[in-house]
C-alpha cells in the first residue's frame, strides 16, 4: 500500500516477532530508520552503567477535570533538574489533534517523545479509518506504545483530555502502561496540594466560570507549596467545538490577586 511505503512500516504476524525486538502487543514492525527501535523487554538502560544515573527529581503540577461544557486542564510552567530551575516558562501540554490535549509530567524528553508518537499513531488511525480514535482508544494506543519500555528508566505520566462522540473524557496513562479514567485527575509533585483545593470546590456539573477559578486556584496553591512547581499558570479548554487556551498568568501575581479577592470576600461577609 502507498500508506505503508510512506510511513515506513510493514504488517507482520505477531508469531514472527522475536521477544528481544518488541513487545507482542503491537502488530506493526517499523522498518524505516526514522522510527525508534524499542529496547529489549525488561532491560534497564542503566544496567550498562554500574554507577547508575543520578536520582531523578522531576516536579510539576498538572490537573484536569470535567465541567458542564467539557474539560478544563491546567498546568504550571516550571521545569526543574534536581534543585535547579531549568526553565520557568516551559509548556506542559501538547495538542494531539483539535479535540485531544495531553498534559505531561515527568522527564521532558520522555514526555515529548510519547506525545509525538501518540500524535503520529492518531493520524495513522485517521488515515486508515476515516476518523480519529476516541479518548479511551487513544489512551490504549499510548499504553501499548509504553509497554515495551517497562523496566527501563523512562519517566512519563500523561493525562489525555478530550472530547469524542461520547462527550468529555479524561484518561491517565503511566509509563508502565497503566490506564485510569476519572472525572478529576491531578499528576505531579504538586498534585496533593492541587487535590486539596479541587476536593473543596469541585462538584458535578460545575459551570465554566467556576471551573476556571477552581483550576487557577488549585495550580496557584500547588505552586506556592511545592518547591518544584511554579512559574506561570496555563489553562486549556476542550469543548465540542475544539480546544482553546486562556492567556498565560504569572503565578506570583495570580496568587496575590486571589489572596486579595479572598480578603475582600471575607470583609464583605461572604464567608
Amino acid at each position: 500500500m502507498a500508506l505503508q511505503s510512506v510511513c515506513g512500516w510493514e504488517v507482520t504476524d505477531s508469531e514472527q516477532l522475536k521477544p528481544r525486538n518488541i513487545c507482542p502487543f503491537p502488530i506493526l514492525r517499523y522498518s524505516s530508520s526514522s522510527f525508534v527501535h524499542f529496547p529489549p523487554h525488561g532491560m534497564s538502560v542503566s544496567s550498562h552503567h554500574p554507577e547508575g544515573p543520578p536520582p531523578p527529581a522531576h516536579g510539576t503540577t498538572t490537573l484536569a477535570f470535567i465541567h458542564a461544557s467539557g474539560v478544563v486542564a491546567a498546568t504550571d510552567t516550571r521545569s526543574s533538574a534536581g534543585h535547579l530551575v531549568c526553565s520557568p516558562d516551559s509548556r506542559k501540554a501538547t495538542l494531539i489533534h483539535s479535540h485531544l490535549l495531553v498534559t505531561t509530567s515527568g522527564s521532558s524528553a520522555d514526555c515529548q517523545f510519547f506525545g509525538r508518537a501518540l500524535a503520529r499513531e492518531c493520524r495513522l488511525y485517521q488515515l486508515r479509518n476515516g476518523y480519529m480514535p476516541s479518548v479511551r482508544g487513544a489512551a490504549r494506543m499510548l499504553s501499548v506504545l509504553m509497554m515495551p519500555f517497562r523496566g527501563t528508566d523512562i519517566c512519563a505520566a500523561l493525562t489525555l483530555c478530550g472530547w469524542d462522540r461520547n462527550g468529555p473524557c479524561i484518561c491517565y496513562v503511566y509509563n508502565d502502561g497503566t490506564r485510569i479514567s476519572s472525572d478529576v485527575i491531578s499528576v505531579g509533585s504538586g498534585s496533593p496540594y492541587a487535590y486539596s483545593v479541587i476536593d473543596d470546590g469541585y462538584k458535578k456539573g460545575i459551570v465554566e466560570e467556576e471551573a476556571r477559578q477552581l483550576a487557577r486556584r488549585a495550580v496557584c496553591h500547588a505552586g506556592r507549596r511545592d518547591a518544584y512547581s511554579g512559574g506561570n499558570v496555563d489553562v486549556y479548554w476542550i469543548r465540542e467545538d475544539g480546544c482553546v487556551k486562556d492567556p498565560r498568568e504569572d503565578l506570583i501575581q495570580l496568587s496575590e490577586k486571589l489572596a486579595q479577592e479572598e480578603n475582600e470576600e471575607m470583609s464583605n461577609g461572604k464567608k
